[in-house]
């Protein structure tokens, strides 16, 4: 019985040498291969990087074997693409990455790790390899867990400006917010514009996720050509939307009609309350005057700051400040008055 288990222990024993030993070989040829890639990288950087940015018209001749080329086009390709930052001509990129990666990275979606598929997608969509668009498409049809695979397909695909993504996002009844904008934020003007056309038309069809992402992002892109629409969703009757809504308007800094927002000064809702006051600010509406006096004396501290604040941006805003400051009936709008009055241009309380 003793040798049974002294022979178990031995054998666990070379068990366990042979599996370092494997990590330290691994590691080693790992480290080998890197280096080999960086002395790559110091050769052809300067004239790889001339080709791309056409100064001659040829390529410089790459290793022969077909891993450390791929390796090196893909670091020379990355680091060229975050130097240039947008500001060069990207035909080249995309003609380079189809030549020499888009074999390759066919045969990673198909049989790679996950990290290697999940790279690969981001590289994909960093050097605009819309070759790839029906490969990404079929590989994305695959997928059934929404983790980050899954959510960088997503992103391709907005990228490549594929209309079925916009079905997608009408049948995916849980989908981010946060993936939503992604993709509309990669999406070029008409594409956004179907998006917008049909939550007008058929607002019953969009999740509500979607819904709300638009409405959000009609404000961050800053375009005065979605003001209607964004005033429209102001009478919806969902809170979230009209939030959204009242954020862009406030993002716009714009508004076709002051009046609409009377309902917000009087809103059950303080998120609404503070928005129309951020609002009012914004566009120093001096007929708010009266609204934004009664919002200082709000029961939520955010309205009452927001009010303030507000009565700051007013063409006498000073005077009133001073006024509520000194007369207000209720103590914590003399209080957030006073505060405003003494806090300096680009401070905070």
């Amino acid at each position: 019985m003793v040798s049974i288990v002294i022979w178990t222990v031995i054998l666990l024993f070379i068990i366990q040498l042979c599996l370092l030993g494997g990590l330290v070989l691994s590691k080693i040829h790992s480290l080998k291969d890197e280096r080999l890639v960086l002395t790559y990288i110091e050769t052809y950087e300067k004239p790889f990087f001339q080709y791309l940015e056409r100064e001659t018209e040829e390529c410089p001749e790459l290793p022969s074997d077909i891993r450390y080329r791929v390796l090196l086009v893909e670091r020379l390709l990355n680091r060229f693409v975050d130097q240039a930052k947008g500001q060069t001509d990207y035909t080249r990129v995309r003609e380079t990455a189809r030549t020499y990666l888009s074999h390759a990275y066919r045969l990673y979606l198909k049989k790679g790790s996950w990290s290697q598929r999940v790279n690969t997608l981001h590289y994909i969509e960093d050097f605009g390899m819309v070759d790839m668009k029906i490969e990404v498409w079929d590989y994305f049809k695959c997928l059934t867990v929404m983790d980050e695979e899954y959510r960088q397909a997503v992103r391709v695909l907005a990228s490549f400006q594929d209309e079925r993504i916009i079905r997608w996002l009408l049948e995916k009844e849980t989908v981010p917010q946060r993936l939503v904008k992604q993709v509309l934020r990669r999406f070029e003007e008409d594409l956004f514009q179907q998006m917008v056309k049909v939550v007008e038309d058929e607002p019953g069809r969009v999740p509500d996720p979607v819904h709300l992402a638009i409405v959000s992002f009609c404000g961050e892109k800053g375009s005065l050509d979605y003001l209607p629409f964004v005033e429209g969703m102001l009478l919806s009757p969902s809170k979230e939307i009209r939030l959204k809504a009242l954020r862009s308007l406030m993002e716009l800094k714009a508004c076709t009609d002051h009046h609409q927002l009377e309902k917000f000064y009087e809103s059950d809702v303080w998120e609404e309350r503070m928005y129309a006051a951020k609002i009012a600010g914004s566009l120093k509406l001096a007929s708010a005057q009266d609204a934004l006096l009664k919002l200082a004396g709000d029961s939520h501290w955010w309205v009452r700051y927001s009010a303030c604040e507000a009565m700051k941006n007013l063409p006498d805003g000073t005077r009133l400040l001073d006024y509520t400051h000194k007369h207000h009936e209720d103590k914590f709008a003399r209080s957030m008055a006073r505060q405003h009055l003494t806090v300096k241009v680009g401070d905070t309380i």
